[in-house]
């Protein structure tokens, strides 16, 4: 097509964005090419769209530059460069980068987008429903280590009846919803059917809602027995979290979240047609907020949030409750994530977090490459949107954190 990526930043001309909104289908956007750049910035154009407010301004971000976090050193696929040499590289796709400090801005970059423009997190918003679960444990309305059925009775007759809320909040059910190459690439996966039921299209003929098709789910192997990441399963936690709170999952993740924050402005949670929350990764805001949602985890959660949202319970039972290593990479992206960090010091997963190191640092990917890595210790939190396939940028992540800038 006739133009740049800068028109993600600029703007499209009419007929092009026309032929990329056209263009926007499921098997597309998964290529993470240019019709996925248009769309993750405009994805409220494609789906209901539930707005999460606060009543704060934005704030509590001082901006305070540390230029040597430009100079640090990665290898991601494209070869050896600074972070600053880079950004500038138009085949790395790079829409922005914030890293925070004890609450202030060290470093920020925007080569391929607006500062205010809402952009897609992808899976990076699956600690949003881990979150939500969180809470309601912590509210002594939940027991983690009983299964589905206990609080949905409308899944007591599938195979989700039994799967302990633990298992699915560590990605191992054991069922056939997991998301690998393989299944991406099965038009009739679990997985495939329900992103097609998100966007409303057609299965064989047949639109189906998010809920039949969750409920289509069969058992492989033994829940808990490896890692299995998988989409479809953090949905379930979002109708869990619907059936015991008894609120709408966005009203309710607004209310014990979003409004407590100091942020830019609504946290778009994007719904399927008949209205389900797509936590698993169809959300979007700007990248501060969403790194304002990465600093609940730190020490600094007090300057952008009026209540202490994540608890040292949760972050207790994210640390402490993780599987062993050899349980991380039984599974298929155990050895992906490892790969695509070309680090094998990853500890593993825990409660839809995809990687834990020895120090408590821990990051969330998501498709086309957005990035969100949280390091309680120090007091840090790096984010950033892509759109590139290959989501090697992760590289500047464990480089930055353990630069020696941050307190080691």
């Amino acid at each position: 097509m006739e133009f740049s990526m800068d028109a993600v930043r600029d703007g499209y001309p009419l007929a092009a964005f026309q032929r990329l909104c056209a263009a926007a289908t499921v098997p597309e956007l998964l290529k993470a090419g240019d019709v996925a750049a248009m769309w993750n910035v405009n994805v409220a154009r494609f789906f209901r769209t539930a707005l999460l407010c606060s009543p704060h301004g934005p704030g509590g971000l001082e901006e305070a530059p540390c230029p040597d976090i430009g100079g640090i050193v990665a290898s991601p696929e494209l070869g050896r460069f600074s972070l600053d040499a880079y950004l500038e590289q138009p085949a790395a796709r790079m829409q922005g980068i914030c890293v925070i400090h004890a609450g202030r801005i060290v470093y920020e970059r925007y080569p391929l987008m607006r500062r205010e423009q809402p952009h897609l997190w992808a899976s990076c918003a699956k600690p949003l429903a881990g979150l939500a679960i969180e809470l309601l444990i912590e509210d002594g309305c939940l027991d983690e280590e009983r299964g589905f059925g206990a609080y949905m009775p409308e899944f007591r007759d599938t195979a989700w009846a039994d799967i302990r809320i633990r298992d699915a909040m560590d990605m191992t059910p054991g069922l056939d919803c997991e998301e690998n190459d393989e299944t991406r690439a099965d038009p009739d996966s679990i997985a495939i059917r329900a992103f097609l039921a998100e966007f409303g299209s057609a299965h064989r003929g047949r639109v189906e809602t998010l809920r039949q098709v969750l409920r289509h789910v069969t058992p492989l192997r033994p829940a808990g027995t490896r890692f299995e990441y998988g989409s479809p399963t953090t949905q379930m936690l979002v109708l869990l979290a619907e059936a015991v709170s008894g609120r709408d999952w966005s009203q309710f993740m607004e209310e014990r979240v979003w409004r407590h924050l100091r942020v830019d402005g609504p946290l778009q949670m994007h719904l399927s047609p008949d209205g389900v929350a797509l936590a698993h990764g169809i959300a979007s805001s700007t990248l501060r907020d969403m790194a304002r949602f990465g600093m609940l985890y730190t020490p600094s959660w007090s300057r952008i949030s009026d209540t202490e949202v994540v608890r040292p319970a949760t972050l207790a039972r994210i640390r402490d409750r993780m599987r062993p290593r050899a349980f991380f990479m039984a599974g298929h992206d155990g050895k992906v994530f490892s790969d695509r960090f070309a680090d094998d010091s990853i500890l593993g997963a825990s409660r839809q977090w995809d990687c834990l190191w020895a120090d408590g640092d821990m990051y969330k990917g998501g498709m086309m490459g957005q990035a969100l890595y949280v390091s309680p210790g120090r007091d840090l939190v790096i984010a950033f949107f892509s759109t590139r396939a290959d989501m090697s940028s992760v590289r500047y992540l464990r480089p930055i954190a353990t630069s020696g800038l941050f307190g080691d």
